[in-house]
């Protein structure tokens, strides 16, 4: 029996409707695999993941599915030409928290890997994403993000636990931001997840 990668969009306690993927192998539900997202964006990323991870195949239908939602989202998130206004335009051009938190970041530690927690990710950009694929063997790709763009690599925030390691065996200095959009603002947190990498890198 083929191992499939499902997906499905499902209504969760709060209501809310999410996408629920899951790998299925030999006729089970594997359990680490399973997982919910709100954006289907990253329930696609999750998929490609576990394919190149595990080899398992993504049915087509199921991938039709997560592709109509992304440009149905992406469809309502793009304000019309028309309703645009001027200073907006200008807003948009302008640095956002995220960028101007990697920026800030990265200056501060040039010869660390930086990983923003972003919702149920962690991501890395440019070089940093470069290196993390190379290193974990996962995808790059660039960033949908309207606020930063770069070339993007990342991982579910549960798989932190296997993947720091493998980065620190590899001699890789690494940094863990888990609020990015305050970093422009405010250094302390940052400060405090990057001793926390230094603790897990030294054990």
């Amino acid at each position: 029996m083929a191992n499939l990668i499902l997906a499905s969009k499902r209504e969760v306690k709060s209501g809310a409707q999410m996408w629920h993927v899951y790998q299925h192998e030999n006729g089970a539900k594997v359990a680490e695999s399973e997982f919910y997202f709100s954006l289907p964006i990253k329930a696609l990323r999750y998929c490609f993941m576990l394919r190149k991870r595990t080899g398992a195949i993504i049915p087509k239908a199921i991938y039709m599915k997560l592709m109509a939602d992304v440009s149905a989202s992406k469809a309502q998130a793009e304000p019309s030409a028309e309703s645009e206004s001027a200073p907006q335009a200008e807003q948009a051009s302008e640095p956002s928290a995220l960028a101007k938190a990697w920026e800030s970041m990265k200056a501060k530690h040039p010869d660390s890997i930086l990983l923003f927690r972003c919702g149920d990710f962690y991501e890395s950009y440019d070089i940093d994403a470069k290196t993390i694929s190379d290193v974990l063997g996962i995808t790059l790709t660039r960033t949908s993000r309207k606020d930063i763009t770069a070339q993007m690599a990342g991982f579910p925030h549960h798989a932190l636990d296997s993947y720091l390691p493998r980065l620190v065996r590899a001699g890789k200095r690494v940094a863990i931001c888990d609020e990015p959009t305050k970093v422009a603002e405010k250094v302390e947190p940052a400060k405090k997840a990057t001793r926390k990498s230094a603790k897990k890198e030294s054990k």
